[in-house]
C-alpha cells in the first residue's frame, strides 16, 4: 500500500509538520536528492572546493612567508573568497528554487503519480532570476539595515566615553546592556527572522511576486501566530544543527589532524603536504553536501509551516473541495 499523498494546503501543527517533512522526503527521496544534486550540486560543489582549498592551503600564508608579499596574499585570499561566496549564492538560489519546484509540481500531479527530474525545470530560467535578484534585494536592504543599527550603537558607546579613558564603568555596563539584549531578541525574535525570508522566497517564487510584497504576505499570515511558528521553526532549527553537526564530524577531525600535522618544532609553515590537502578538500566537499542534504528538513518545515498559516486564515483546500463537489 503506498503512502498516502502530503499536500501544501492543510492546516498542521507541529507533529503535522514534522511528519508532512519526512513523509515527503521518504515518497520523493531519489528525484529530490537527486535533482537537487544534479542541479545545485555542482555549483555548491566548486564553492566547497575553493573553500576547502582556501583553508587547506593555509589561507595562502606559504605565499607570503616565500615572499610573495601582502599585495599576493591578499589578492588571492580576495579573489579566492569571491569566487566561493559567488558560486555558493548562485548554488544556493538553484538549490531553494529546485526544492520548492518538487513542492509545486507535486502539487499538480493526481494520487499515484510520482515526481521525476523533468518537473525541476518546468519554468525553471523564470523563477530562478526572479528568485536570484529578490535574494540580492533583501541582502542589500539587510546590510543597509545592520549598518544602520551597528552606527546607532557606535553613537550610544560614544555617548556613553568609549572613546575616552573616564567613563570605564559606563562603557562597561553599555556593553553589557547591549549583549543581553541582543542575546534575548535572538531568542524571541531569531527563529521568526530566519521564517520570514525564507517562507518571504517560497512565496516570491509560487505567487510571482517582488520580495518585499512577498514579506507583507507572510506578516499577515504570521500575524496571531507567532509562538506556535516559533516553536516549529526552533524545533526545525535544532533538529538540523544537530544533524549537520552529525555530517560534519568527519571534517572537523580532518582538518583538526591536517593542522597539527602541519605545525613544525622551527616554526616553518611555508613546506605543505599536498595528499593532505586533497584529503582535506574530498572530505570538507563530501560534508559540505551531506550538510545541505540535512539542510532540506528545515526548508520544508518553514515552507508546511508557512502553508499551514494561509490555509487556516483562507481555507483554500475546504472552498476547492466545495467546488468540486457541486
Amino acid at each position: 500500500m503506498t503512502d498516502q499523498k502530503i499536500y501544501l494546503k492543510k492546516v498542521r501543527d507541529l507533529g503535522g509538520v514534522f511528519s508532512a517533512t519526512f513523509g515527503f522526503i521518504k515518497q520523493n527521496f531519489k528525484t529530490l536528492y537527486g535533482s537537487l544534486l544534479f542541479f545545485a550540486g555542482p555549483f555548491l560543489l566548486v564553492a566547497a572546493v575553493v573553500s576547502a582549498n582556501m583553508f587547506g592551503s593555509n589561507l595562502g600564508m606559504s605565499t607570503l612567508l616565500k615572499g610573495g608579499g601582502l599585495t599576493s596574499f591578499y589578492a588571492g585570499l580576495i579573489g579566492s573568497y569571491a569566487i566561493m561566496m559567488s558560486v555558493m549564492f548562485v548554488g544556493i538560489t538553484v538549490y531553494n528554487v529546485v526544492l520548492t519546484k518538487n513542492l509545486l509540481e507535486n502539487e499538480k500531479l493526481q494520487s499515484g503519480e510520482q515526481l521525476n527530474l523533468s518537473h525541476s525545470t518546468t519554468n525553471f530560467f523564470p523563477d530562478f532570476w526572479r528568485v536570484l535578484g529578490n535574494t540580492l534585494l533583501l541582502i542589500l536592504v539587510s546590510v543597509i539595515f545592520i549598518v544602520v543599527i551597528v552606527f546607532i550603537f557606535a553613537g550610544l558607546f560614544a555617548l556613553a566615553g568609549g572613546g575616552g579613558s573616564g567613563n570605564t564603568t559606563g562603557v562597561i555596563v553599555l556593553l553589557v546592556i547591549f549583549f543581553l539584549a541582543l542575546f534575548v531578541v535572538m531568542i524571541i525574535f531569531g527563529p521568526i527572522i530566519s521564517f520570514i525570508p525564507l517562507a518571504a522566497l517560497y512565496v516570491c517564487q509560487r505567487d510571482g511576486l517582488p520580495i518585499f510584497a512577498a514579506i507583507k504576505k507572510v506578516l499577515y499570515y504570521l500575524k496571531g501566530n507567532f509562538w506556535n511558528t516559533w516553536v516549529i521553526v526552533m524545533v526545525g532549527f535544532l533538529t538540523y544543527a544537530i544533524m549537520a553537526a552529525i555530517v560534519q564530524i568527519p571534517m572537523f577531525i580532518v582538518t583538526i589532524i591536517s593542522t597539527f600535522s602541519r605545525i613544525k618544532m622551527n616554526g616553518d609553515y611555508s613546506a605543505g603536504d599536498n595528499s593532505t590537502s586533497i584529503l582535506i578538500i574530498a572530505v570538507v566537499s563530501i560534508c559540505t553536501l551531506l550538510s545541505h542534504g540535512v539542510r532540506v528538513l528545515f526548508s520544508l518545515m518553514v515552507i508546511y509551516q508557512y502553508n499551514s498559516l494561509e490555509e487556516k486564515k483562507e481555507g483554500v483546500s475546504i472552498i476547492d473541495k466545495i467546488n468540486q463537489i457541486q
